[in-house]
C-alpha cells in the first residue's frame, strides 16, 4: 500500500448526519486503499460531531475537522480548509450526500498515472431518482477547453473532478460563491492547464432530494436568477483580474448577467457593471439599456436582448 500515492478525499458537511454514514460507507468500500478522508463541519447543529467521533475511532484514514471561525460560512470555505490541511498527492472532492463506486478511486489513480495527465473527470448519475436519473457527458476529452467548457454545454459535478495536488495548489474555492462552485473552479483549472483525461464510467452515485441546495435554487426563481447573476459577476471579474480572458468568455458571462437582471428586477447592478458592457460591447451596449428600459415599460425585453447575442 505504501507503493500507491495517497489520495486526498476532501468532503465538506452541514446538517448532514444522517446521510453522511452511507456516504463514508462508500470510502470505506473503496477497492484503493491508500486515501485519507477529511471531513470539513460548516457549523452543523445535528449529531454530526457524535457520528464523525465514531468514523474517526473506527479508522485512522478518517479525519474530521471544523471550519475555523474566521473563514466565511459555507462549503466552498470548508473545501478550502480541507485541502490546506490534506497530504495527498491526487485530490477527490466529493459531498457529504452522495456515493462512491467501490472502483472509483482505483481507476482515478491508475487512469491519471497512466496518461500522465494534471487531471480526469469521470462521470456522475442519481442513484433514487425514477426519472432523469442519466446525467449527460456528450463530449469527447479532446474537446475540452476553457472556452468550450465556460460557454458551451461541456461540464461535469464538483465529485466527477480528481486532481494532481500540484495543480490544486494553483487555484482555489471562491468562498464569496454562494451557488456554481464547480464551474469557478474548473474555469480557473483550465485556464490553469489543459491536461486532462476524461473517463466514460460513472464513478459517483448523485442523491436526489428536496434539501439539497440545488433543489432550493429551483424552487425559488428569483433567488435563482439572484445566484446566477453573482456567479458569472463575480466568476468574470475574479478570471479577468488573474487571467487573460477571451473576449468571447466576457461578453457570454456578461449576457447571462443580464438575462437573470431582466428576469429578476429586485437584482441591484453593481459597480462597474455598465463599465465593463462598454469595455467588450462597444456602443452595441446601447441594446443594454434599451433592454432594460423596455423590460421595465413593456415588460418585454427580447428584441434588445438578442441584439447582443
Amino acid at each position: 500500500m505504501q507503493e500507491q500515492p495517497l489520495v486526498s478525499i476532501i468532503i465538506p458537511t452541514f446538517n448532514r448526519a444522517h446521510l453522511i454514514g452511507e456516504t463514508l460507507d462508500s470510502v470505506l468500500a473503496q477497492t484503493y486503499q491508500n486515501w485519507e478522508c477529511i471531513v470539513v463541519d460548516d457549523g452543523s447543529t445535528d449529531g454530526t460531531d457524535v457520528l464523525m467521533g465514531e468514523y474517526v475511532a473506527k479508522d485512522c484514514r478518517f479525519q474530521y475537522h471544523h471550519r475555523p471561525a474566521d473563514r466565511l460560512p459555507g462549503g466552498n470555505a470548508a473545501r478550502n480548509y480541507g485541502f490546506e490541511v490534506s497530504k495527498g498527492e491526487y485530490i477527490q472532492w466529493f459531498d457529504s450526500d452522495d456515493l462512491m463506486v467501490p472502483e472509483k478511486i482505483e481507476i482515478k489513480v491508475k487512469t491519471i498515472l497512466e496518461n500522465n495527465v494534471d487531471f480526469v473527470i469521470s462521470q456522475t448519475q442519481y442513484f433514487n431518482r425514477e426519472k432523469g436519473g442519466a446525467y449527460a457527458y456528450n463530449y469527447k476529452g479532446e474537446e475540452v477547453d476553457f472556452l468550450s467548457y465556460a460557454i458551451t454545454y461541456i461540464s461535469w459535478f464538483t465529485p466527477d473532478l480528481f486532481l494532481n495536488q500540484r495543480i490544486a495548489k494553483k487555484i482555489s474555492f471562491n468562498e464569496f460563491i454562494k451557488a456554481g462552485q464547480e464551474y469557478n473552479f474548473s474555469c480557473k483549472l483550465l485556464l490553469e492547464t489543459n491536461s486532462l483525461k476524461k473517463i466514460d464510467r460513472v464513478l459517483s452515485l448523485r442523491r436526489h432530494h428536496f434539501q439539497s441546495i440545488g433543489r432550493k435554487r429551483q424552487l425559488d426563481e428569483k433567488h435563482y436568477h439572484q445566484t446566477v447573476f453573482e456567479l458569472h459577476w463575480v466568476n468574470l471579474n475574479e478570471l479577468k483580474e488573474n487571467y487573460d480572458i477571451p473576449q468571447e468568455f466576457a461578453r457570454y458571462s456578461l449576457l447571462k448577467c443580464l438575462r437573470s437582471k431582466l428576469e429578476n428586477n429586485e437584482i441591484r447592478i453593481p459597480v462597474g457593471f455598465f463599465k465593463s458592457f462598454y469595455k467588450y460591447y462597444g456602443f452595441k451596449a446601447i441594446y443594454l439599456y434599451l433592454a432594460i428600459a423596455s423590460n421595465w415599460l413593456l415588460k418585454r425585453y427580447h428584441f434588445f436582448y438578442n441584439k447582443l447575442k
